[in-house]
């Protein structure tokens, strides 16, 4: 699979991102460290950029398995900031 789309996450304080990496630890295994960088889990892999400042959050799947899509992927990531106040 080719990369998805990336989605931009606004209003994102620096305890949001930090609920938003506990609760992708927790609940997908995949570890985000600093504001920047790439983490990968049973194929799947994330990138990630977060602006402090401007309070944005980059968040894209560049690898996953064949038999996820991206719809799924992007759906998992919309839920998982939502989940996060």
């Amino acid at each position: 699979m080719s990369s998805c789309a990336t989605q931009t996450f606004s209003g994102i304080t620096p305890a949001r991102f930090q609920c938003l990496t506990q609760k992708a630890q927790a609940e997908t295994g995949i570890k985000i460290t600093g504001n920047s960088g790439e983490a990968s889990k049973d194929g799947v892999k994330i990138r990630w950029l977060y602006d402090p400042a401007a309070q944005t959050l980059e968040l894209q799947c560049t690898k996953a398995p064949f038999f996820i899509s991206c719809g799924l992927i992007n759906g998992k990531i919309h839920d998982l900031v939502d989940s996060c106040p």
